[in-house]
């Protein structure tokens, strides 16, 4: 269907990268008269320079990523680092941080003024290489090691990483979930995959996640009013 990995992963992340050959689905934001453009990068942006600095990188995060994983650096944006584009990420403000979401970052020089920081960045919500990792973990669990590794591999190999090492299946299994972590970080897939691997209690539990409970949300209390009793209030709210 014509779809390809981005070469060039800063790239897929900018706006010219925008509508590429990675992309499956994402939304289209605009800064115009008609559409007042997208808070999504604003909202994650540099605390008091571009955003509001919320969801940011964590240390165990960082830890994540693997020696040479060129992911590491274009993931998460640092205090006082340039950017490719030129940038320069303010220092040594307490309320800021120091690590921000580096996907959602907008170089200065694309900003529309007219609305919000970031307002032109579009939202990726499905890419080429999240397809490639679908595909890996479907074909090892039904025992197709070959083709598992075969869409493993070419996710690590636009990353700079070798070949996966792993070879069993529950090896395999437990590499293509860490490489879902990297390859995907931030991009609103580690919650869902943490859930659906039964994991989430594991990463999740010191953080205050209550199995039985928050697999799932609450049914807003405007819906349960307004069902007239027929909804029932899921588990533990």
């Amino acid at each position: 269907m014509g779809y390809s990995l981005d070469p060039d992963f800063n790239h897929l992340f900018r706006p010219a990268g925008e509508f590429g050959s990675e992309s499956v689905f994402e939304v289209n934001c605009d800064c115009s008269a008609a559409f007042g453009g997208s808070q999504y990068a604003e909202v994650q942006g540099v605390r008091n320079q571009f955003g509001w600095g919320f969801f940011t990188p964590t240390q165990e995060l960082e830890n994540a990523f693997e020696p040479g994983d060129i992911r590491k650096e274009l993931s998460i944006l640092r205090e006082g680092e340039t950017t490719l584009e030129g940038d320069l990420i303010k220092k040594g403000d307490p309320q800021a941080g120091n690590m921000w979401n580096q996907k959602v970052y907008v170089p200065t020089s694309l900003n529309n003024n007219a609305c919000g920081y970031g307002s032109i960045q579009n939202i990726r919500i499905l890419r080429f290489a999240d397809i490639l990792l679908i595909n890996a973990e479907a074909a090892n669990e039904l025992g197709n090691t070959a083709a598992a590794t075969t869409s493993i591999n070419k996710v690590r190999n636009r990353a700079q990483l070798g070949n996966t090492t792993a070879s069993s299946q529950g090896a395999l299994r437990t590499a293509i979930w860490q490489e879902r972590r990297v390859e995907l970080a931030m991009e609103m897939d580690r919650f869902p995959d943490l859930v659906r691997t039964g994991q989430a209690a594991t990463y999740l539990g010191p953080k205050g996640f209550k199995t039985g409970k928050n697999e799932v949300f609450p049914i807003p209390l405007d819906a349960m009013n307004q069902s007239n009793g027929l909804f029932v209030q899921n588990p533990g709210y």
